[in-house]
């Protein structure tokens, strides 16, 4: 009994260690190592129900630290204070089943076929296709949380990202599992060619940047954008009492250091940056259009409301404000809990966010089009955590404006994995991420997802830059998600091929 306690507090170890490293580069090694212990202990174990208790533990572990900063939105009023505690362990103990699952199936296969020396790069393989396909399938069922994926290990160099373009970020979080898995077990059977991929992927994904390509002239394409993050108070932001100054600080902030008022310029705002049924307040609209240039577009986030006979809808959503447009665009993927509440009926009091009705989801166009001068520029908008899943436009947007508010998680790191999670789409599409958060992370990139212009958590103030805009037309947008199965499939087939030439040397010299 004490053999089992002291294996499960391993497991439940390995998962905090690898979870509460995850979000720092400088703790690489130390991710690799929770993953290690994670590995081995399923290698070692047999028994099927002892593993998917221990996977269950690590993914616990995992979750619990590395996304700890879910208990946060429940402390910001007081009426969710008693819910705090379910959010920071139920909502862990759910997801570790995405690692007992897996962990239950790696012990039926090495069961069958065990890990002695012949097609261990296969076995490898095989085992790697069970974590990945978890972490996978997580990403998507009941609305997805595609968080922390293994690919997001590498955001803090864009070098490392840059097979994204080429097969997405599911092919790299494939090919790092991989990397982790087949490191391991070499390490494991004390076999000195275990350094070989441990210093050859990191390689490997860096050799991708020599594809960068400049697509545009250096006198074309650009455009000016000022991101704007006022850093206001969860607590004030819904405020009414503060609601003029709020307006005031977004305005001066949109204008302080302007020196181009004869070019045209965008400023983006955070997510519901005005906190009012904005397509039904014509003065504010006409107050905002009039303390800015007839050259100045703002893109901010507010509230949308609309009537159907006695019954009306609410919309989080962004809009484009200039002096001679109004476009709006509608959230379509909402927040369970914090836009609206799942069973309703049954579980009233969980929503967060203030007011009593739920948000409804968008059906607007996923890209908007508005005049920059005389040329028409398209961008893709995402409000939210809107921004870590993939999407597939058949249009050819030009960068990517992501409006938050991540002053709900404070300063955890959760607003560092929900930029990191961004980043990847601009890396995708090749083209920049323009992303405004009311109390950070705000940042501008390029469109290879390098960071060009940063403002930190809990700062206010602007980011100005003129960026290169893309074309939405990488690799991996012409293949999509494709290229990730045909991957698989080749890695497979090289992974055999390999082993049945190593097992024929290894036959030769007997």
């Amino acid at each position: 009994m004490s053999n089992k306690i002291s294996l499960y507090a391993k497991f439940f170890l390995a998962g905090i260690i690898s979870g509460t490293s995850i979000s720092f580069p400088y703790l690489l090694p130390i991710f690799f190592f929770g993953y290690y212990l994670f590995i081995v202990g399923l290698i070692d174990n047999k028994l099927p129900f002892l593993n998917f208790f221990s996977g269950w533990l690590f993914g616990f572990g995992f979750f619990i630290t590395s996304m700890h900063w879910i208990i946060n939105p429940f402390l910001v009023y007081d009426e969710h204070l008693i819910l705090a505690p379910f959010a920071l362990f139920i909502f862990p103990l759910i997801l570790g089943l995405f690692f007992s699952v897996p962990s239950i199936l790696i012990t039926k296969f090495l069961y069958i076929f065990p890990l002695k020396n012949d097609f261990i790069l296969s076995k490898c393989f095989l085992i790697s296709l069970f974590l990945f396909f978890a972490e996978y399938l997580r990403s998507f069922i009941f609305g997805g949380l595609p968080f922390n994926l293994s690919a997001h290990i590498w955001t803090f160099n864009a070098n490392f990202i840059k097979i994204a373009s080429f097969i997405g970020v599911f092919g790299l979080s494939f090919l790092t599992i991989f990397w982790f898995t087949l490191t391991s077990v070499l390490i494991k059977k004390k076999s000195k060619l275990y350094m070989l991929p441990l210093l050859l992927f990191p390689v490997f994904l860096i050799s991708f940047s020599v594809f960068e390509k400049k697509k545009f002239k250096e006198n074309k394409n650009k455009i000016l954008i000022r991101v704007v993050q006022p850093n206001i108070l969860q607590k004030e932001k819904w405020n009414r009492i503060h609601f003029q100054d709020h307006i005031d600080k977004l305005l001066e902030l949109s204008l302080l250091n302007d020196e181009t008022k004869n070019k045209n310029l965008v400023v983006v705002w955070p997510e519901v940056a005005l906190t009012v049924y904005l397509n039904e307040q014509i003065d504010l609209i006409n107050y905002l259009k009039k303390n800015i240039t007839e050259n100045t577009t703002i893109i901010t986030g507010g509230l949308r409301r609309s009537f159907e006979g006695n019954n009306f809808k609410v919309y989080n959503s962004m809009f484009i404000i200039q002096r001679d447009n109004f476009f709006f665009y509608d959230k379509k993927r909402l927040v369970p809990f914090g836009e609206f509440v799942p069973f309703r009926s049954i579980l009233d009091f969980w929503k967060l966010t203030p007011g009593e009705t739920d948000f409804s989801k968008g059906e607007t166009n996923s890209y908007f089009g508005f005049l920059y001068g005389e040329k028409e520029l398209i961008f893709q908008p995402s409000i939210c955590y809107e921004a870590i899943f993939q999407t597939f436009n058949y249009k050819k947007i030009m960068m990517l404006i992501n409006v938050t508010n991540d002053a709900w998680f404070g300063s955890t790191t959760g607003p560092k994995q929900h930029l990191a999670a961004s980043i990847f789409r601009s890396v995708e599409k090749g083209v920049p991420l323009i992303r405004s958060a009311n109390s950070g992370i705000s940042v501008i990139t390029n469109s290879d997802g390098k960071i060009i212009k940063k403002l930190g958590l809990n700062k206010s103030g602007f980011l100005q830059s003129e960026i290169g805009l893309g074309d939405n037309s990488t690799f991996f947008m012409k293949h999509k998600n494709s290229v990730l199965l045909l991957g698989i499939i080749f890695i497979l087939i090289l992974n055999l091929a390999l082993d049945s030439y190593i097992k024929k040397r290894k036959s030769l010299k007997i």
